[in-house]
């Protein structure tokens, strides 16, 4: 996803304005530092941070994209180091489970050792007695 570059209506509305404060006057002075030329470097530097930001923007979207590269292929390659490790230690070896990768059989027998719940039968030698309700369904006191 790439990271949207900004505009600024600031920027643009200033523009306009100097373009018409210019059909005034070229050199208008509005007294206290308003100036044309200082309302223009003012714009010309906000549109050099502008474009600075943007560039920013899409230097790091660039980033990103090679960042993203880079853990794929670095994936990849892990794959490829325990495929290689297993390819001569064989996968049930000391070697392949030092290199991350787990052994089989151990697993399948810590699956296998799992117990199901035990079911404990209660014999009572004592009968209890049964009472219908008089509809036909019976109850245990």
């Amino acid at each position: 996803m790439s990271v949207k570059t900004r505009g600024s209506a600031a920027l643009d509305k200033a523009q306009r304005r100097l373009a018409l404060l210019k059909s005034i006057n070229e050199n208008l002075d509005l007294g206290h530092g308003l100036t044309i030329e200082a309302y223009s470097r003012y714009i010309d530097d906000t549109r050099a941070t502008l474009e600075a930001h943007n560039t920013l923007l899409s230097n790091l979207d660039e980033s990103r994209k090679t960042m993203d590269l880079k853990d794929k292929g670095l994936s990849e390659l892990s794959e490829r180091m325990l495929s290689a490790v297993a390819s001569i230690y064989g996968r049930n070896s000391i070697e392949y489970l030092k290199a991350g990768g787990s052994n089989r059989n151990r697993s399948k027998s810590k699956k296998s050792i799992t117990q199901a719940p035990s079911v404990v039968a209660i014999s009572t030698n004592e009968s209890t007695p049964i009472i219908t309700n008089g509809k036909g369904s019976l109850s245990n006191i």
